[in-house]
């Protein structure tokens, strides 16, 4: 009993062992592995000795494959390289049954001194304090394997036992099922193909009975890989799936050899550690061989497993986000959400562009419901990006990470906000054009076309930040896109003036359509401030002259805000103070005219943040030799 609680504790501490390198690995070099493999693996052989690489310093082949999962999965690896990879994943995991074998009692204590240093001099978040954990993992996992095996030194000589070991001698079917049982309790082929060598070597089983058991270990390794990418998308299955089905064909016809020719075992038999030699054989001739039969079985995963037609909504396949390999690590989960959002960005543009159309026709009820029902797709698509960002959110980040992550989260909100807006305008134009039938003057028409166009390239500029990895240059591609949202809010003041000076002319177009241009006018505004928030990757102060992103005002919660007023309504002509009505209406101030006994101040918190958006707008947009003077109560 005693022997079983030791060894299910040295168990247990090679799981955690092989975890801490996993997780020091990845947040250490978890994007950069990502991007190197993503543009290194176009050749096979390259393929397999990274695959190889990635597996022996992981420790093991399971996660090595879901990491060439989520890189297929994005589309940077076709299946005949991912294949390749796992193959080599497979070679690497199998060899270092070999490394982990060596008298290595010297280095376990001496990793684990290493490490602890690092990891506590150094900030655990650094690459550094990383790497610290790497190296205690390692020391771990050493350990761990030294307890294993003095944990089955007792179960060697125990007489109840010995049946066992007995009826497993004479019985391939049970040595391969105890194989099975013991890859899947270590949850580790490595530990099973150790434990057995053990075994073999202390002659409680000879050795034709230990390659059983280690062929039940390969077993074991070849479902497992399979289990843990089955919630992957579609694309990302089809390199474990391949692997799956040649290692099946080779564990097969390695079963039939071992039952029909029993000079193998009896060629084993004659080397030390026969059991780890002969699994290491067998994974070399099982990764080399299918180096050579690659196509066949990746052009069968790909008719077993075919890409989703296109989803008539989006024109496109939605990632399936909360895939088991999106999550192995927090810096590659914020890479898969970043690429997410510039699909979703992609979307939202595609999706504008079809809004046009409802400016110059009436088209029917059911066609306006139809892109009602494309928007809460896209809606529901950026919920689920707020739901895997909580997700992403329970790892640990670093620094860098968690500044990524709340930018990614800031634009992920900006962008649902946006699509609330373009719902706004569906909803308004059907009411008030499209149902009353209804049409825009020429000009009024092709002016608000130009808006329309100007935002779908803002729509088109966010798309190219958000995929742009290098900080300085996506701030100079903010700063690029600010400029463009000023230039159409300046001009917005003269679009403003031409539309009234074509109702004051009494164009009857013009005057029906009025209430309706304004408004269009004034949300196509509001989302190009809400583009600009969601590439933003400051947040203004007070101090700033010209914040980006979120208004200081917005932000400051320490007291009523009060805004001046009555300087914005200078530059409007006598004629447009009689329109002021509508200009009210227009910017959301409830206020009257400069000069008409109105307050000349007016709290935040009465406006509104809807209001105030289009106060500020006003204010940029008008004359730049005006600034409101700000006051801070």
């Amino acid at each position: 009993m005693q022997s079983l609680i030791h060894m299910a504790g040295g168990i247990a501490l090679l799981l955690w062992g092989a975890y801490m390198v996993k997780t020091g690995m990845l947040r250490t070099f978890g994007v950069a592995l990502k991007d190197f493999l993503s543009v290194r693996l176009k050749n096979r052989a390259i393929a397999m000795a990274s695959g190889t690489t990635l597996a022996s310093l992981l420790q093991s082949s399971t996660a090595a494959t879901l990491i060439v999962a989520s890189i297929q999965a994005e589309g940077f690896l076709t299946t005949n390289m991912a294949f390749a990879t796992i193959l080599g994943a497979d070679f690497g995991s199998a060899l270092m049954t070999r490394v982990l074998t060596f008298d290595l009692s010297f280095l376990s204590p001496l990793l684990i001194f290493i490490g602890t240093c690092l990891f506590f001099m150094r900030k655990a978040d650094t690459r550094q304090g990383q790497f610290g954990r790497i190296l205690i993992g390692l020391g771990i996992i050493m350990l761990a394997l030294s307890l294993i095996v003095a944990a089955t030194m007792p179960l060697r000589t125990s007489t109840e036992l010995a049946p066992l070991f007995l009826e497993i001698s004479h019985s391939p079917i049970l040595a391969v099922l105890l194989g099975l049982c013991l890859g899947f309790g270590c949850f580790s082929s490595l530990a099973a193909v150790i434990i057995t060598s053990g075994l073999v070597t202390a002659g409680v089983i000879p050795v034709s009975t230990g390659l059983w058991v280690a062929l039940g270990a390969d077993i074991e390794s070849t479902i497992l890989a399979l289990m843990t990418t089955m919630t992957a998308s579609r694309i990302g299955r089809r390199g474990p799936v391949a692997n799956t089905m040649w290692r099946t064909v080779t564990l097969s016809f390695t079963a039939l050899l071992l039952a029909t020719c029993p000079f193998i075992a009896e060629g084993f038999g004659t080397i030390p550690d026969s059991v780890i030699y002969f699994h290491v054989t067998l994974n070399l001739i099982i990764s080399g061989t299918g180096l050579f039969i690659i196509k066949p079985f990746a052009r069968i995963a790909d008719r077993i497993i075919p890409e989703k037609k296109a989803d008539a909504k989006t024109g496109g396949e939605a990632a399936d986000l909360f895939a088991k390999e999106n999550l192995i690590s927090s810096g590659m989960s914020l890479n898969v959400a970043r690429t997410e959002l510039q699909r979703i960005t992609g979307d939202v543009r595609s999706f504008w562009h079809d809004i046009e159309i409802m400016l110059r026709i009436n088209p029917a009820d059911g066609e306006i419901l139809i892109l009602h029902d494309r928007g809460n797709y896209i809606n529901q698509r950026t919920s689920t990006m707020t739901r895997y960002l909580g997700l992403v959110m329970r790892g640990q980040l670093t620094t860098a990470e968690a500044i990524e992550w709340q930018y990614l989260k800031n634009a992920n909100g900006s962008i649902k906000v946006a699509l609330n807006t373009i719902d706004r305008i569906i909803t308004v134009i059907m009411n008030e054009k499209c149902r009353k039938n209804r049409s825009f003057t020429p000009d009024g028409l092709k002016e608000l076309q130009a808006l329309h166009h100007r935002v779908g390239v803002c729509l088109e500029q966010l798309a190219v930040i958000l995929a742009e990895k290098d900080l300085e240059k996506r701030r100079a591609l903010c700063n690029t896109l600010n400029n463009e949202r000023e230039a159409i809010l300046r001009d917005s003041y003269e679009l403003t003036l031409r539309h009234m000076e074509r109702v004051s002319r009494g164009l009857s177009g013009a005057i029906d359509t009025s209430a309706l241009h304004l408004e269009l006018q004034s949300l196509f505004n509001r989302i190009v401030g809400i583009i600009g928030s969601a590439a933003s990757m400051d947040y203004g102060t007070p101090n700033d002259p010209e914040p980006q992103g979120r208004h200081p005002l917005e932000s400051r919660s320490n007291g009523p805000v009060f805004i001046e007023a009555g300087p914005f309504l200078h530059p409007f002509s006598e004629d447009l103070r009689a329109h002021f009505g509508l200009f009210s209406k227009y910017f959301g101030l409830p206020c009257r005219p400069f000069g008409e006994g109105s307050s000349r101040r007016f709290p935040l918190h009465s406006i509104g943040t809807q209001g105030f958006t289009r106060f500020h707008s006003l204010q940029r947009a008008s004359s730049a030799r005006i600034k409101p003077p700000i006051t801070w109560g």
